[in-house]
């Protein structure tokens, strides 16, 4: 299955050197896959340019279906990530490039003033300036990049119901994740007031921020919410959580809601995307009278991506309909480009208009990873945080779950009920910042299967 619907954004809301690209997904979206991979991705990347580009013009994807052609990437399979990147020169931009880029070239032969446009244009539009680490792979964006990063922030923050009125404290870890620069870049785009903070951030340091948004991982929300009432530093106006890092399982969610003191249409909208993909998917905020409505998923970036969805094992499109492997490929973006990357994310697309939001757009409904006897860590009132570690001990399997509890919680009480719901072979109680630590030496994980197959 592969999804790129015909609507896209209007002009307004894409980068002027894209717009002609970008109105051709909107009419025709076979017609502008190929032109971006021609144009774009084998004119000037090293690696497809071997792949793709010896092959001549009948090598070419010419639809999408066509992309089922070319092989799939892992990023674990990535030797020299420097490949990846889009290296134009004069003689590919000018023998198979854009062909509005390759006049702005060929004016450079003039010399002089128009020679260092030229350059500057080149430079803005595909010379990486920033690096994120994606699954320990450097992934390069320019500054044209950057500036569509924060476009996309900008609607995914809107569509989240975040207005510019709002006040929004952040404490996604900083550095070079996708999350981090998504979220400040796209809070500059929409006007909203922010303040950055490393997490996990202090109670009453936020409280004195007042704020009506807050975005971080979801057990960093947890922490901050159950500290800020333990503590007495109420967030009264709190209405929106942005949960960011992974999907967001239905409970945790509902323990988030639990812990806020906000009014009725308060909500918690996860916003996350697997190592790789350029642009964070994002939830919708749920109408009202959604009441207990199923989650319509996660809005996909149709101007920015092509997804399409596999069987893991045989790499053939999955039925219309089912779940399967999520694969992406790039549209528009410079810097690193990647086509046909594995997500190792397992999830449905629907194509259809949102039942929430009645936008049309590809979004996608996540299988969960965690299995659901483990869903009682996150129905207990008392549990901040956990991680299950999965092992082969002697032949025989067992469960480890390392959680981090409220105070002034008794270990021994919660432990003892969690015991009645959840058989675990042994159960550690960790601070928060030891919690944390292990996320992140698992990549966020909070199921981490170290059994030997």
């Amino acid at each position: 299955m592969t999804v790129l619907t015909r609507r896209c954004a209007t002009a307004a809301t894409v980068e002027p050197d894209l717009a002609g690209m970008v109105a051709g997904v909107a009419a025709d979206g076979d017609r502008a896959l190929a032109r971006y991979l021609r144009q774009e991705v084998g004119a000037h990347s090293p690696y497809y340019r071997r792949r793709l580009g010896d092959a001549g013009e009948a090598g070419w994807p010419r639809s999408l279906d066509d992309l089922s052609r070319l092989p799939l990437l892992s990023l674990d399979g990535i030797d020299d990530p420097a490949c990846f990147v889009l290296r134009p020169d004069w003689t590919s931009i000018d023998r198979s490039g854009d062909p509005r880029l390759a006049a702005r070239v060929a004016m450079s032969r003039l010399g002089g003033r128009q020679q260092r446009r030229s350059r500057r244009l080149v430079d803005h539009r595909y010379k990486p300036l920033h690096w994120t680490l994606e699954a320990g792979v450097p992934v390069g964006s320019s500054a044209a990049d950057l500036e569509r990063l924060g476009r996309l922030g900008a609607r995914w923050l809107a569509l989240a119901g975040v207005r510019p009125t709002d006040v929004l404290v952040g404490f996604a870890p900083p550095g070079p994740n996708l999350a981090f620069w998504q979220l400040v870049l796209g809070a500059r785009g929409a006007g909203v007031s922010a303040v950055h903070l490393p997490p996990p951030p202090a109670a009453h340091e936020v409280a004195t921020l007042r704020p009506t948004v807050l975005a971080g991982r979801p057990f960093d929300l947890a922490r901050l919410l159950t500290a800020a009432r333990t503590e007495g530093h109420p967030l009264p106006a709190v209405r929106t959580l942005l949960a960011l890092g992974g999907p967001l399982e239905e409970g945790v969610r509902a323990k988030l809601s639990r812990l806020l003191d906000s009014p009725a249409d308060a909500a918690v909208v996860a916003a996350w995307a697997p190592p790789g993909v350029r642009a964070l998917w994002s939830e919708c905020r749920p109408g009202a009278g959604a009441g207990e409505m199923p989650r319509p998923g996660l809005h996909a970036w149709p101007e920015a991506e092509v997804l399409e969805v596999i069987d893991p094992l045989s790499g053939a499109p999955a039925p219309p309909g089912a779940d399967g492997e999520v694969v992406w490929t790039a549209l528009g973006w410079s810097g690193t480009v990647f086509v046909r990357l594995r997500t190792g994310v397992f999830a449905m697309i629907d194509a259809g208009p949102c039942p929430a939001c009645r936008r049309r757009g590809p979004r996608l409904s996540v299988v969960s990873e965690t299995p659901a006897f483990l869903s009682a860590l996150d129905r207990h009132p008392a549990v901040t945080g956990w991680q299950a570690e999965l092992r082969t001990v002697g032949g025989r399997e067992e469960l480890l779950v390392f959680v981090s509890l409220a105070p002034p919680a008794p270990a021994g009480r919660v432990l003892r009920e969690l015991d009645g719901q959840l058989s675990a072979t042994q159960y550690v109680v960790v601070d928060g910042p030891t919690l944390d630590a292990r996320m992140a030496a698992h990549g966020d994980r909070r199921v981490v299967d170290l059994r030997r197959r």
